[in-house]
């Protein structure tokens, strides 16, 4: 064994013996009073937010009428996400009222 890892290991130990007397010698209790914060509770969402829009295949192929359709189920599809979107702002928004935390914002 190399003189440095074994330099290393005798150090380990004694830290290791210093930290457990450095617990176990301490009789008084804490002086600093203990806080308990309660954890903070997420109300579950509305189940229609839950469900994320379709996403429309592409299209089979590059004629006019067949990109015209793609386009128009895409827009929906967006429209779809825009929607959800701020229904979730909507949401979120009525918590904090409910909660009296809008000004935290």
């Amino acid at each position: 064994m190399s003189l440095l890892k074994t330099v290393k290991m005798q150090a380990v130990i004694v830290l290791t013996a210093l930290a457990i007397t450095a617990c176990s010698s301490t009789t008084a209790p804490s002086a600093t009073e203990i806080k308990v914060v309660e954890k903070a509770v997420m109300p579950t969402p509305p189940a229609a937010l839950m469900v994320a829009p379709v996403r429309p295949s592409p299209p089979k192929d590059g004629k006019t009428a067949t990109l015209l359709e793609h386009a128009a189920e895409f827009g929906g599809y967006v429209s779809e996400l825009e929607n959800q979107n701020q229904a979730w702002r909507d949401w979120i928004n009525s918590q904090a009222e409910v909660d009296g935390s809008e000004g935290a914002r």
